[in-house]
């Protein structure tokens, strides 16, 4: 049984970024994708100016407050497990993951 994962909750929060200037556009892909416990989806997000490394991925449930998952690109925060990783090529950045149960599904 699939179970939609509501991507559209994640994606990049970016801060203070000195030497940005202007309007920066997020596209993420896909905005949702319906997968079981051990199954691995990957998210995608371009954006339209080049932030080096200055990116951390948050994850959102329902009614919950954003949780950090990676910032500087590749560093995990404080108990997040390993089924979370962070990488980039030039303007993309990918977070693949492969939930372990129900309770990590929702992201």
């Amino acid at each position: 049984m699939a179970m939609m994962v509501p991507t559209q909750l994640l994606g990049l929060l970016l801060l203070c970024l000195p030497g940005i200037t202007g309007e920066i556009v997020l596209t993420q892909t896909p905005a949702s994708v319906a997968l079981s416990p051990g199954e691995r989806a990957t998210l995608t997000c371009r954006i339209s100016q080049s932030v080096g490394s200055s990116f951390s991925w948050y994850q959102q449930k329902p009614g919950q407050a954003p949780r950090c998952l990676i910032y500087g690109e590749s560093s995990w925060a404080s108990g997040i497990p390993a089924l979370f990783s962070g990488s980039r090529s030039g303007k993309d950045y990918t977070l693949p993951s492969q939930p372990r149960d129900w309770r990590d599904c929702t992201v």
